[in-house]
């Protein structure tokens, strides 16, 4: 066991990540609670993501896992994170900041596997040793060696060697869990803004490009739409993100007026708005925008979606992010939307 995480003496049942909202298929994930906008969120390493705040609330309260979890203010808190191990289904509870930090380094997660047993580390070196000396007795040098060094020395010098890197593990893990852990471009206090529906939903994903995707959709700006009624509403985009070109995606089903601010040090490449009603842009100049409604030139690039992870409104309208995606050549970094919003920012 890892003084960095707690073990927690759980074992997790076949589907609690499903649950709690997670759909990935990587081996680690953990999740923890955002007080200022009280939602489950769940990272894994890649991906980051909203989970189910009800099914979290019921796991935490269970007879069988309170008791284990209760002094970690699990529900309350965002300073503890629970880690799972989808394989071995162990369940583990640390401090944010090094379980986001292990969820980034494959090999620190392969080494608390390791000690608490989910490996085994004899045979591992054990096949590692045969499959060395396999390429060494192949080799000019081990022909060489074999006229100098009885062959017992040179085994030994193989498996001293490979204990050796062992042992250089741990260092290497804590300088890594000393790095800056990449910032997320959603911030935990952009809930769609004072008179939103109050239905957060975000997704982010890592990116090591200079490019990053990043979209926002919602399907209504203000309360006051109704049939016949299309008043246009306003919602604030403020982009503080540094150091990264931006792809900036807008999409509303009603009219809106994206007014956008962008700080300095902040670099918009083009502006993309998708709209059934009427999109204006302000606050910004000389970016390019590329404008697809249908109300305007009768197109538009796919759903309206404004959460992330919900079934299209129609099996025949193309996913937006799908679309977004093929158009820029680009992945996704990030997704905020809500039913009703009036603000978001890009960290």
């Amino acid at each position: 066991m890892s003084n960095l995480v707690q073990h927690l003496d759980i074992t997790a049942h076949p589907r609690l990540e499903q649950s709690l909202g997670y759909q990935g298929d990587s081996r680690w994930v953990a999740w923890h609670w955002e007080p200022e906008i009280q939602q489950l969120m769940y990272s894994d390493g890649k991906n980051f993501g909203t989970g189910k705040n009800m099914a979290w609330q019921i796991f935490l309260q269970h007879r069988l896992v309170n008791p284990s979890i209760k002094d970690y203010q699990l529900v309350e808190s965002d300073r503890n994170w629970l880690l799972l191990d989808r394989q071995s289904r162990n369940i583990y509870v640390g401090e944010g900041k090094t379980v986001q930090s292990l969820l980034e380094q494959p090999e620190s997660l392969a080494l608390l596997a390791c000690l608490d047993g989910n490996n085994n580390p004899i045979k591992e070196t054990a096949e590692s040793v045969q499959q060395t000396l396999g390429k060494f007795r192949t080799s000019d040098t081990f022909r060489h060696l074999t006229n100098f060094v009885p062959l017992g020395i040179a085994v030994g010098l193989i498996v001293a060697l490979g204990a050796g890197t062992k042992l250089w593990v741990v260092p290497t893990v804590q300088q890594q869990l000393a790095e800056k852990i990449p910032v997320s471009p959603v911030s935990p206090d952009a809930n769609c803004g004072i008179g939103s529906s109050n239905d957060f939903s975000a997704y982010v994903a890592f990116s090591t490009g200079d490019t990053e995707l990043h979209v926002i959709g919602v399907y209504e700006a203000g309360t006051d739409n109704s049939s016949g009624n299309h008043p246009p509403g306003t919602i604030d985009v403020r982009v503080e993100r540094q150091n990264k070109r931006i792809v900036l995606a807008l999409s509303a089903y009603e009219p809106v007026r994206w007014n956008i601010i962008a700080e300095p040090g902040a670099e918009i490449e083009k502006i993309i708005v998708n709209g059934y009603y009427e999109q204006t842009i302000s606050g910004v100049g000389g970016i390019p925008i590329e404008q697809y409604t249908y109300n305007g030139n009768g197109s538009y690039l796919g759903n309206f979606t404004y959460q992330w992870g919900s079934p299209s409104e129609s099996i025949n309208t193309p996913s937006l992010v799908d679309v977004l995606e093929q158009l820029n050549n680009t992945n996704i970094t990030s997704f905020q939307g809500c039913y009703r919003g009036t603000s978001f920012s890009i960290k």
